[in-house]
């Protein structure tokens, strides 16, 4: 089953970081979209699994490959995509 989980990031959404996003979701990346301010990135990534704990571990991996170097993540409750 694919859901969709928003994510926050602490990092500013500046130029750099929307550059690097519009890029990710040109790529295989699964971003279904993003915003943010000054203080943080949220994102909307697409990913698998067979239930909410799975959805979440599938959605931090996603994470992780896009901002390797981010802590302090949090997520939504997936809902089904």
């Amino acid at each position: 089953m694919l859901y969709e989980v928003d994510v926050v990031i602490v990092k500013p959404l500046n130029d750099t970081n929307r550059r690097f996003l519009e890029a990710v979701q040109r790529s295989a990346n699964r971003v279904v979209r993003f915003g943010g301010n000054d203080r943080s990135i949220h994102l909307t990534v697409e990913v698998a699994g067979l239930c909410r704990e799975d959805a979440i571990r599938s959605a931090a991996r996603e994470v992780a490959r896009i901002f390797p170097s981010t802590q302090n993540e949090k997520y939504s409750e997936p809902r089904p995509a």
